[in-house]
């Protein structure tokens, strides 16, 4: 799988002895780089993408649901994969993009490698199968459109003795056993040239051995054919979408849930912001844990911050995706139509809040608060256009709701609607760029009022925060406060 923890379980006991467990997992340490837009801007238009895991042990194992209850040689899997069956799914997806993978810790590759039957002593067949379904794949969703990445690991074929041997592997890794695999990839991207637009490499740990250096060996390598390629390193889990290496061209993100968020715009320390979790119960795994409307919520959130959403889905044996999570996916594009065209709308209106980057924050600005009970009180909820809908920051009574308005202009009044909660004493700011904040007047003991109205001078206006100063106590009318909507006119 892709996420760290299986690997983990997988290597543990063979890494036991060289390495402390987890020593070092999340030791970054990338350069605040200078981004280079047009490199990802490609990749940042398509908006989200599909991800999905064809594995030995996945659609060649009886007893996964992947499977179909089949199980043969790797080659005779491989040759079972409908590609058009495939590709007509993830065009209904509405996806820009698919990653697929071409290994994980074992010797089977779904395409032939000369290289790796080289270095390893293994036939055309034994362990690459001799069907190049990677490159059948690229040219099928080429002609639909839609782009293949591929997913590698840094770690090699450790769970193959006879493959890692070969490859002069070991844990820590060294720059030979880099320099091996490197080539092997090579081969690949020398084949597949610019039909293979990027790669995703996992296990590519520092607490395995590696570092700068090493992933630069493997990212030769992945680059090999097509220098555009753009490339993420995977440093695991962490509790949100961060940077990890020098090489990254996008963050890796790989995340448990459709939570976090871009919060400094389009880059994280020169990479683009990307994130990649999991539609259903797990990694690989059918059902939908988002609905359709809250999976088009986040993914336009993120894609309006400047970011993007990969998501992991269900592959059977045949090509086919699972039936709940296609037609979840299906209504995806067309409700990201639906918000464009609406948003649309509210800015004819002269709104200028209208889905701008909002914020929660505590009180004196200088942390970030996590949503109250997640995104369902996101705080995109108190600029999406819905009063029905509220954004409340968690973990403090007294908050900060802050809102950047995309395109700053001139404005004379904020109209601010409370949701369920209204503190008892709150106040509305409003600055212009780097300008210090200027208070349009702050309310105490509201009374049960939901609706407010402030007036002002017209002035240049790029930001807005309300803030929640007593939200909740003995003799206090309110409760902890939620925004429903607040709009900039």
């Amino acid at each position: 799988m892709s996420n760290s923890l299986f690997r983990f379980l997988a290597t543990a006991v063979f890494v036991a002895t060289v390495v402390p467990a987890f020593a070092q997992i999340s030791e970054r340490n990338p350069s605040d780089r200078t981004p280079d837009p047009a490199k990802t801007e490609n990749f940042r238009s398509k908006g989200y993408g599909v991800f999905v895991h064809y594995l030995d042990g996945l659609q060649n194992g009886a007893s996964t649901v992947n499977s179909l209850g089949k199980e043969t040689s790797w080659n005779e899997c491989v040759d079972e994969f409908d590609v058009e069956l495939f590709a007509n799914q993830i065009a209904e997806t509405g996806a820009g993009y698919v990653f697929f993978t071409v290994m994980q810790q074992t010797r089977s590759m779904p395409a032939p490698n000369a290289t790796f039957d080289r270095l390893t002593g293994y036939k055309p067949g034994e362990a690459c199968s001799k069907r190049d379904l990677i490159m059948e794949i690229a040219d099928a969703l080429e002609a639909r459109g839609i782009d293949l990445y591929l997913y590698w690991t840094g770690d090699g074929p450790l769970r193959d003795p006879q493959a890692f041997e070969g490859l002069k592997g070991s844990i820590p890794v060294t720059k030979e056993y880099m320099q091996n695999w490197s080539d092997v990839v090579a081969e690949y991207g020398r084949r597949y040239g610019t039909k293979v637009k990027g790669w995703w490499i996992d296990g590519s740990y520092s607490w395995i051995g590696h570092n700068e250096e090493t992933r630069e060996i493997l990212a030769q390598g992945l680059r090999a054919g097509n220098p555009d390629r753009i490339l993420a390193f995977n440093p695991g889990v962490d509790p949100k979408v961060m940077a990890y290496s020098d090489c990254d061209d996008f963050t890796a993100g790989e995340q448990n849930s459709f939570e976090s968020i871009p919060e400094t715009g389009r880059f994280l320390k020169g990479a683009q912001w990307h994130i990649l979790t999991f539609l259903g119960e797990f990694w690989g795994k059918p059902g939908c844990k988002l609905t359709k409307s809250e999976l088009a919520q986040y993914v336009w959130t993120v894609n309006r911050r400047g970011g993007v959403v990969s998501i992991d889905v269900v592959l059977y044996r045949d090509g086919g995706l699972d039936r709940s999570q296609l037609e979840t996916l299906k209504a995806l594009r067309p409700a990201l139509e639906a918000k464009k065209e609406a948003l649309q709308q509210r800015r004819d209106s002269g709104n200028l809040a209208a889905d701008a980057l909002a914020f929660l924050r505590s009180a004196d600005e200088q942390r970030a608060l996590i949503p109250s009970v997640g995104l369902v009180h996101a705080a995109d909820k108190g600029v999406d256009g819905d009063p029905n809908t509220a954004a409340v920051g968690g973990g403090e009574w007294s908050w900060a709701y802050c809102v950047e308005l995309t395109e700053p202009g001139d404005a004379s009044k904020i109209e601010l609607l409370f949701g369920g909660g209204y503190p008892t004493d709150f106040e509305v700011f409003v600055k212009a760029d780097d300008a210090d904040w200027d208070s349009l007047g702050r309310i105490a003991n509201p009374d049960g009022q939901r609706e407010y109205e402030f007036n002002f001078d017209k002035r240049k206006v790029s930001a807005v925060k309300v803030v929640a100063w007593k939200p909740d106590g003995p003799d206090q009318p309110g409760v902890q406060m939620s925004v429903a909507e607040l709009s900039v006119f």
